[in-house]
């Protein structure tokens, strides 16, 4: 198939967090298995930076020119140019060059923001209208309008052929303006309304995917049950629900070779599910690298991710008394929001050798406190999908987490008991445990589930879900595969239109 990805975000080009690398690994597993990925997204003055230190390194072709495009508004037309590249097999990259737009520091908060992800949405259909791709595919809000373009003012002739896929990578984040912008976007005025891009009376631009995509795929099941809520549908529960035939959840993989244990230079050993020795070497090296003291077997838990109210670091910073006094020792690394990260701080101040806080993004120390976790605390009040478990996963550390979202979907717990308490295993159910949840999202519960990881250690069973652990897989081969039955569903869908 020939696809079309239209996204703010690309690892390693541009991101913010967790979209970047999603879109990035869906991309190269679908090229990996024969097809063509063209992902489409703003030339930010980072995003040539990265692709230039490709080049550099030999990794890439050098960025060729690939044709204008022109983009008529109101108070005239915006002119950019297409500059293409490549990164890997099947996976083409075409950079919509508009520095009047792009060349701003970070991805988004400018005040033109509608402007600037319209113009990306525009863009990228009239990209489709002259490539043709068999499917285009809209990661999130920043994209979402290409598809009601696409539907709306392109639908004519070989483009009602082309199928559309909006991805919620996030429904908390909806692409919401101003009535005025509305102006901008090139659909008639009169679809300004509910089952239009209209929402609480302001324009949604991730309406515009959710309303006239073929399908649109959350990227977890549940979530894709979730975000049909009034908890976390934000608003848009009615047009979810009103959509639900349509509305599917695929779990994201992680790039396995990027995420390896057994080959990462970060790490003091390399280990595996056949030689889970080095974990111990790396459990060792990162404690005293953070000047934290020995654990015990089971005790050694770490949080990695951004102070944030959805990752639930305030329940995990009142918490950090009780998991001192069970025996456990604590390595923190985060940054963003500074209140919770002062709460947090308080907290380590406290315990000093207990717990220690590392603030900043620092990849390399987040691949050794995986490598050196018993375990990876991941408390939030609502995930997608999530990364971090699936990290912790390919390292050998029990993630204990919040039964929610991808979490829910990618972690099994047998022993988990959703009205309270433990429910006895037998041997063959404990072998099927990936991970532990915590429910309710209380400190006291997040305490009594890293209790559990303790247990494994003080009756010598860890090292035997680290190995689980360590043999599961966390890549993109079974989404990719999932993705690819939907795609081919999709675009066989729209030829139907012609």
């Amino acid at each position: 198939m020939k696809l079309l990805f239209a996204t703010a975000e690309l690892a390693p080009l541009a991101q913010s967090g967790g979209l970047g690398d999603a879109v990035a690994g869906l991309a190269h597993a679908l090229g990996a298995r024969g097809h063509q990925v063209t992902c489409v997204l703003p030339a930010y003055p980072f995003a040539r930076d990265a692709y230039a230190g490709l080049v550099a390194r030999g990794d890439a072709p050098a960025l060729t020119d690939a044709g204008t495009v022109s983009i008529p508004f109101s108070f005239g037309s915006l002119h950019a140019r297409w500059l293409r590249g490549s990164l890997g097999v099947g996976v083409t990259v075409e950079l919509l060059d508009a520095p009047q737009l792009y060349d701003r520091p970070g991805l988004y908060g400018h005040t033109d923001d509608a402007l600037r992800f319209i113009a990306l949405s525009r863009a990228a259909s009239y990209r489709c209208d002259a490539i043709r791709p068999d499917v285009l595919v809209a990661h999130d809000w920043h994209a979402a309008l290409a598809i009601g373009v696409l539907r709306t003012a392109l639908d004519r002739g070989v483009n009602r052929g082309i199928g559309g896929v909006q991805v919620i990578h996030s429904n908390a984040y909806q692409g919401r303006f101003p009535r005025s912008a509305m102006a901008l976007t090139g659909l008639p005025a009169e679809l300004f309304h509910p089952e239009g891009v209209e929402a609480w009376g302001e324009l949604c631009l991730l309406k515009a995917g959710i309303e006239w995509a073929d399908r649109i795929v959350a990227v977890s099941p549940t979530y894709a049950q979730e975000i049909q809520t009034s908890e976390l549908g934000e608003g848009l529960d009615g047009a979810y629900r009103a959509r639900s035939h349509r509305l599917s959840g695929i779990a994201n993989g992680i790039d396995a070779s990027r995420f390896d244990p057994a080959n990462d230079p970060a790490l003091s050993a390399p280990f595996d599910a056949r030689r889970p020795g080095g974990k111990r070497i790396c459990r060792q090296a990162v404690s005293q690298e953070l000047g934290l003291d020995e654990a015990l077997p089971g005790r050694f838990c770490v949080a990695i991710g951004r102070f944030a109210a959805q990752k639930g670091w305030d329940v995990l910073a009142d918490a950090l008394d009780r998991l001192v006094d069970q025996g456990c020792v604590v390595g923190l690394l985060g940054d963003g929001n500074p209140t919770l990260a002062a709460l947090v701080q308080a907290g380590a101040a406290r315990h000093p050798g207990r717990v220690t806080l590392r603030t900043g993004y620092d990849e390399g120390l987040a691949r050794r406190l995986y490598a050196g976790a018993d375990c990876v605390l991941i408390p939030s009040r609502f995930e997608p999908c999530g990364l971090v478990q699936r990290i912790a996963q390919r390292y050998g550390a029990v993630p204990v987490a919040h039964r929610v979202g991808g979490l829910a979907d990618t972690i099994e717990d047998p022993g988990f008991d959703p009205k309270g308490g433990l429910r006895a295993l037998s041997t063959a159910e404990e072998r099927r445990a990936t991970g532990i949840f915590v429910s309710p999202l209380t400190p006291d519960a997040l305490a009594a589930a890293v209790a559990r990881v303790g247990q494994l250690g003080d009756e010598g069973k860890l090292e035997a879900m680290q190995r689980r652990l360590l043999r599961l897989d966390v890549s993109w081969a079974k989404p990719a595969a999932q993705w690819e039955r939907l795609l081919e569903t999709t675009a066989h869908e729209a030829q139907g239109r012609l």
